[in-house]
């Protein structure tokens, strides 16, 4: 989607929390949710074929209230003692996976007959919601991006790949389903995997031995069910990384047979043949992971990434900061902060509303992703499909919820009666409720309502606003903010088109003589001072003891503008 397409939010009310009573939080909080045993679950993430994936809050020590991701066994599982066993096995390994590139397990327990794992919340995004944004966008991953998460993402292989037992017998735990609903970035800078719920080690068998994981994502020998190693999770890996690199699919067809023969037959294009920049280095280590010969790929996600790390030496700087603001430069500083403010339970209310219902863009991004853009050849979509199972992000859950049915989920909750009384209120609120349509000169501007982030840009329509006047602010780089009161009447849309103007910016002279003088448009300053002037044409002087030893004409726009005095002229410093 971009800029300038009209979006749709609906804003809720905000009420006032305080996480610092977990109790009352728990047992009287505004926020709909389900009691599970100690959590109270708040909204579904994703729903699998065995378990469910809820966000959930639970009250802790000295009343601090935590952020979890709720993973629950289906009841139709719940009775079954071997997939309670491998559950049982599964919520113990994942416990042991402490490492900063693996999602944490916090508790393994049961409630009501019904067995759930609750983890760490990662407020972030997974690599299909990243790779969907980049072709929408139309933007490449940048080389050093692309390689900095998949050093990381080796590093937590390899650290699965060594884990060993309590006599120290190595366990040969293979995760099997490396795909890019399983990586997840976070706003913060951290790359963490998720999802062993299909690992496999020599002592633990999947039910009937079937296949697990993503057939597109799969090691040859993982398809034909010969025995794997972490080489099989090496090649996975390659697969994601040249998928971050040319943004489109690698083996994935129109059916599923087509699918499997491609994986197993189809020559391997180099990366550099969909986008010739690639570094021979970087080309190197991608088609050395996606050696259909096991014996020919890496011996280790850890040789892997050690190969990344030599390669980013050469590039631009890779570390957690400049990963967390190139995800907020891909997904908007607002949408970073609500998540991140999740996470730490602050606002809890506002912030999960908020996130939750940025839904119309996130919408049209899962159809898009889920029905293709397959071309004429055949060749597959260059959207990426979005897959529910182990993937953390809060924005799918209204579209998961409208497919399975809100109103039996409701009533499932709540019962009938308060289904009926929630309906009711909703609908009296619905008919005073105002909205805006709100569009700027130019598009593309950050939205805040009352101080707080929608995560929306001009041109927008929110609904679902209070009948009251509101201060909305517009934000846009190269500009101005501006902020204005705007007067909503009940049941009425109001209309607003706001002119932004050219941000001003600080001309800057250095290498002026001692007892220098500067005249800028017929306004004298002292030598060394930053002028804010407008973005334009200006006239600039210096003086020396009286005496005007330069004057030209400076072309200045927004942020710092630096120039340099060298004795006869002035020179813009780069």
């Amino acid at each position: 989607m971009s800029q300038s397409d009209p979006q749709e939010i609906v804003l809720s009310a905000e009420i006032p929390i305080d996480p610092s009573d977990g109790d009352a939080f728990l047992q009287n909080s505004e926020i709909i949710g389900e009691r599970f045993g100690k959590y109270l679950i708040v909204g579904e993430l994703a729903l699998g074929g065995m378990a469910e994936i809820f966000l959930a809050v639970q009250r802790g020590l000295e009343g601090v209230v935590k952020v979890v991701v709720l993973k629950r066994v289906l009841d139709q599982y719940s009775a079954n003692p071997e997939f309670v066993r491998l559950f049982v096995e599964e919520a113990r390994l994942a416990a042991r996976l402490e490492h900063p590139n693996i999602v944490r397990t916090y508790e393994f327990g049961e409630v009501r007959g019904q067995y759930f794992t609750a983890m760490e919340y990662l407020p972030g995004e997974d690599l299909v919601k990243v790779l969907n944004k980049l072709v929408a966008a139309q933007k490449p991953m940048p080389h050093h991006i692309a390689a900095g998460i998949i050093s990381q993402v080796c590093a937590g292989l390899h650290f699965a790949h060594q884990l060993t037992d309590t006599a120290g017998h190595p366990l040969n735990l293979v995760h099997r389903d490396v795909n890019p609903a399983n990586i997840i970035v976070t706003y913060g800078g951290e790359v963490k995997i998720i999802d062993f719920g299909v690992a496999k080690t020599d002592a633990n068998k999947t039910i009937n031995n079937t296949i697990k994981g993503k057939i597109a994502y799969m090691s040859p020998e993982q398809l034909v069910a010969r025995g794997v190693d972490a080489r099989s999770d090496v090649f996975s890996t390659g697969i994601v990384l040249w998928e971050l690199i040319t943004r489109r699919p690698l083996f994935v067809r129109d059916t599923e047979a087509a699918t499997v023969y491609a994986l197993m037959n189809d020559p391997i294009p180099p990366p550099s043949r969909h986008r010739p920049d690639v570094p021979p280095e970087l080309e190197a280590i991608v088609m050395r992971a996606l050696s259909r010969t096991p014996a020919d790929r890496y011996e280790s996600a850890e040789e892997m990434g050690a190969a990344l790390e030599a390669f980013l030496v050469g590039q631009p700087k890779y570390d957690g900061r400049v990963l967390a603001r190139t995800m907020k430069e891909w997904f908007g500083s607002a949408r970073a902060e609500a998540k991140r403010s999740i996470s730490q339970a602050r606002s809890l209310n506002r912030n999960i509303s908020l996130v939750m219902k940025l839904r119309t863009d996130v919408k049209a991004e899962l159809l898009e992703g889920l029905s293709g853009l397959a071309s004429g050849s055949g060749e597959a979509s260059s959207r990426f499909e979005t897959e529910g199972r182990g993937s953390y992000r809060l924005a799918v859950f209204l579209p998961l919820l409208l497919l399975v049915g809100i109103a039996g989920a409701l009533l499932y909750v709540f019962g009938s009666g308060a289904m009926s009384d929630a309906q009711s209120a909703s609908e009296a609120q619905a008919q005073r409720a105002a909205s805006l349509q709100l569009s700027s000169s130019p598009p593309g501007a950050v939205i805040s309502i009352d101080g707080e982030p929608t995560g929306l840009r001009t041109p927008a329509t929110l609904t679902g606003l209070a009948a009251s006047e509101i201060t909305v602010k517009l934000e846009l780089p190269g500009y101005a903010a501006i902020t204005e009161r705007i007067e909503l009447q009940p049941g009425e849309t109001t209309s607003k088109e706001l002119s932004l103007s050219a941000a001003a910016g600080r001309l800057l002279i250095s290498e002026l003589p001692d007892g220098a003088a500067i005249v800028v448009d017929g306004d004298e300053f002292v030598a060394g001072e930053a002028i804010v002037l407008p973005p334009g044409t200006h006239d600039v002087r210096v003086v020396v003891d009286g005496e005007t030893v330069v004057e030209q004409q400076v072309e200045t726009g927004g942020g710092d503008q630096r120039w340099s005095f060298d004795g006869d002229a002035l020179v813009r410093v780069p």
